[in-house]
């Protein structure tokens, strides 16, 4: 299978350009509306301790990974495999591990972009003033009304998708390039002027607290395990995205610098996202809650009780809806550049199908929480005479969740692992990495040979509910 064409005519401005934009891919919704609980209820600093932990031994690694493998192969996940295999006597079956990613990614951007749907409906009901002086429980009802009402939800999914479409449909550099370095700086502005305005709430130094502060009494035998998924899920991996973005690198990109970068960035957005959300919290007497939902039940109580709350309310769900934008157009650019080359596509008609094929299975996962809120699907597996229930009595939005996140993405992330460490050769690898020297080059290929296929197998078991259940 040749290279891609389209790839090898595009590649970033730069460096810089680079690092910006991949970044975006990694942040998601989750660094605002699970991170910041999820590191204080478990234990504070020593769970953000472990957590740096394991993006150096897991993440790191495999976003230096997959960035070499764009680079080599300068195509798609699919085309990558399939010709570094082909090239190194492997099987050629490789490629369909590629498939399995973009599978993933197509699953996981039908539910996600139903869910960044509410913070787009969320940012004109908050600047309209529709939740000043709101109560808890009157956010509560209207969040369910909200995600009862089909129509609105179909709404705002759809508005979501036609911004995604309407990048990833134009060129590279006029589309998904130009949109990312105005988007980027603007979420960068959203969050400074964000934490100014939290820091000076009275919750400040309990969020501190809550967040940074070591709490060995919140520490448990789970918490290293939390900590191993939330390093592993937060930078994108094994869904094809950061292969392609890293065939639109220049050679002279040091694969391991700007993975440090990309990493640092992500740390960074959701610590400080993480102190700001919780002051405000605490500066309304109220308490987080680990909960996907956090950002449309108890934020709205929040800014509605604030001077100014509307607007800086309304910045919040701007900030928290290019978040997800950023991220769902990098899985639709993994997804269109092997269907565009697989089918001799225009990006505009490739664009538009896999965006329409996107949208009506997001209406699965809208329908989920109304019309078949009361029906639930079980996948049950038999291994000999024991059969182990996997999902049990869930939606459609779990069970692609299910699916995507819990069994296809850590798998195929234990698969490239095990690619990139033991198929391709030292001395191509050591190469396309170019890292400062050969001790950095020795430490990373012992890591991705021997430590993150283990890691990552353990996540494989922890999604799957093997262990830490």
């Amino acid at each position: 299978m040749p290279t891609s064409h389209a790839s090898k005519a595009f590649h970033w401005r730069g460096q810089g350009t680079f690092v910006v934009i991949a970044a975006g891919a990694t942040l998601s919704l989750n660094d605002f509306l699970t991170f910041p609980v999820l590191a204080g209820e478990n234990g504070g600093g020593v769970f953000v301790a472990l957590y740096v932990f394991f993006l150096l031994l897991l993440g790191l690694p495999l976003l230096m990974s997959e960035l070499m493998l764009g680079r080599l192969s300068r195509g798609n996940i699919v085309e990558a495999l399939h010709l570094q295999s082909s090239q190194h006597d492997a099987s050629l079956l490789w490629k369909y591990i590629g498939f399995l990613a973009l599978l993933a990614g197509f699953l996981i951007l039908s539910s996600f972009s139903v869910v960044s749907g509410w913070s787009l409906a969320y940012l004109f009901k908050t600047a309209l003033g529709l939740y000043t002086s709101i109560k808890s429980d009157d956010a509560n009802q209207l969040f369910a009304d909200f995600l009862a009402d089909s129509e609105a939800m179909m709404l705002w999914h759809t508005l979501f998708m036609l911004l995604v479409v309407a990048i990833a449909a134009q060129e590279l550099e006029r589309g998904l390039q130009r949109a990312l370095v105005f988007i980027m700086p603007l979420m960068a502005l959203l969050l400074i002027v964000g934490m100014i305005y939290a820091f000076q709430s009275e919750g400040l130094s309990k969020s501190i607290e809550y967040v940074l502060y070591p709490d060995w009494g919140r520490v448990d035998m789970s918490t290293p395990l939390m900590a191993l998924q939330r390093a592993f899920f937060t930078l994108s991996l094994a869904l094809g995205v950061m292969v392609i973005y890293g065939a639109y690198t220049e050679n002279t990109v040091s694969i391991g610098y700007a993975a440090g970068q990309i990493v640092l960035i992500d740390l960074l957005f959701s610590i400080f996202a993480g102190l700001s959300i919780n002051a405000l919290v605490f500066g309304a007497q109220l308490n987080p809650v680990f909960d996907d939902e956090l950002a449309f039940r108890v934020l709205p109580v929040v800014f509605g009780g604030l001077q100014y709350g509307p607007l800086f309310g309304a910045l919040f769900f701007l900030l928290l809806t290019l978040t997800a934008l950023t991220t769902a157009v990098a899985i639709l650019e993994a997804m269109l550049s092997c269907y565009a080359r697989k089918h001799g596509m225009s990006r505009v008609k490739s664009a538009l199908q896999l965006g329409i094929a996107v949208w009506l299975l997001g209406l699965g996962t809208i329908f989920s929480y109304s019309l078949w809120n009361d029906s639930g699907l079980t996948l049950t597996i038999a291994l000999g005479d024991d059969a182990y229930r996997l999902v049990n009595e869930a939606g459609l939005h779990d069970v692609l969740t299910f699916l995507s996140s819990h069994l296809l993405q850590p798998l195929v992330a234990l698969f490239i692992a095990i690619f990139v460490g033991w198929i391709i050769p030292r001395s191509m690898s050591f190469e396309a990495l170019n890292l400062p020297n050969r001790k950095w080059y020795e430490v990373w290929n012992f890591v991705i040979r021997y430590i993150t296929p283990v890691l990552v197998f353990i996540v494989v078991l922890s999604t799957l509910g093997v262990v830490g259940s």
